[in-house]
């Protein structure tokens, strides 16, 4: 999976999520293009309450009023694998071994 996460300017928030490339199986994870599956992640927060990245996607629906549901997009059906993928990726990505130092500097500063 290679693609783009935007993110709003106090690094708080996601703006889009899109992916460019990807090997996934036509008509199942390869539903990560759909963009009414890609629009569930706009207005999506991406820290919880201790500042680690809480952004994913569920194993299956997501409940409106839980707490997750502020972090949390509804997974993929048929497709465990390609959402816990893009979980597992966002997360590595905003964690300590991949831009979460430099968005922290970030929201230091102000945005």
């Amino acid at each position: 999976l290679y693609g783009y996460l935007g993110i709003s300017a106090d690094t708080q928030t996601v703006v889009g999520l899109s992916f460019y490339e990807h090997g996934e199986t036509p008509g199942l994870g390869a539903l990560i293009d759909d963009e009414s599956w890609r629009s569930q992640w706009r207005g999506k927060k991406i820290w919880d309450d201790a500042g680690k990245p809480a952004l994913g996607a569920a194993s299956g629906a997501v409940v409106p009023n839980s707490p997750e549901a502020r972090y949390m997009v509804d997974g993929l059906t048929g497709a465990t694998w390609t959402s816990r993928g893009v979980t597992n990726l966002l997360r590595f990505w905003l964690g300590n071994d991949g831009f979460g130092p430099y968005l922290r500097n970030l929201r230091g500063r102000g945005g």
